[in-house]
């Protein structure tokens, strides 16, 4: 029986040739799968509507009231809700204000604590929120001050609020300063016609 000639095996530089084309192909499919995944992906935030669970909005409501209680003891609300420019009737705390922005400056050349302990605990976590000082009349009525506000607030907003007592003697946060009780008849809250009290000022921060 005569042997046919001997099979020539592929040289070992085919062999790589191959494996290198499979690759090849294996890397390309990679790229163009997470192209894909890249494109169609949609950044959620926690300010996109519907995306806060109960228990987040739970964390959110108790991390909210933990500012407000941080700041009372700081004697941050009473900073805040005396940020009042006496001069223009108005309050001190720039209606430009972006999140992001430099606190603004009390008279003591200090940022608003209130403003840095909001901004460290939800403006790097692209929360926004509002703050209202509410008041009450003599009429026995609530009104509503707006010290700061950033939008409207979502579905899943939490709030949590802290009251301070303000009173004749407190000196006004904003120049060109001076005593509340000096500057009564231009400052938001009406005067309660108490000895030495002038209203009771509840801190209402809203957070989304």
């Amino acid at each position: 029986m005569v042997a046919g000639p001997p099979k020539r095996r592929p040289p070992p530089d085919a062999d790589r040739g191959q494996a290198y084309t499979l690759e090849g192909v294996i890397s390309a499919v990679v790229i163009l799968t997470a192209l894909l995944l890249a494109t169609t992906a949609v950044v959620i935030t926690p300010t996109t509507a519907g995306t806060i669970d109960r228990d987040t909005m739970a964390q959110l409501g108790t991390q909210t009231d933990d500012v407000l209680a941080t700041a009372h003891e700081r004697d941050a609300l009473r900073e805040a809700a005396l940020y009042w420019d006496s001069q223009d009737g108005q309050s001190g705390w720039p209606t430009a204000y972006q999140p992001g922005d430099d606190c603004p400056d009390t008279i003591a050349d200090e940022p608003l604590t209130l403003c840095l302990l909001l901004e460290e605990t939800f403006t790097s976590r692209f929360y926004r929120y509002n703050v209202y000082l509410d008041y009450q009349t003599q009429g026995k009525t609530t009104e509503t001050e707006p010290l700061f506000v950033q939008g409207t607030p979502g579905r899943n907003a939490v709030t949590a609020t802290r009251s301070i007592a303000l009173h004749d003697g407190m000196e006004l946060t904003h120049s060109p300063g001076g005593t509340l009780g000096g500057n009564v008849s231009k400052f938001y809250a009406e005067d309660l016609d108490d000895p030495t009290l002038v209203n009771v000022v509840e801190v209402r921060v809203i957070v989304w």
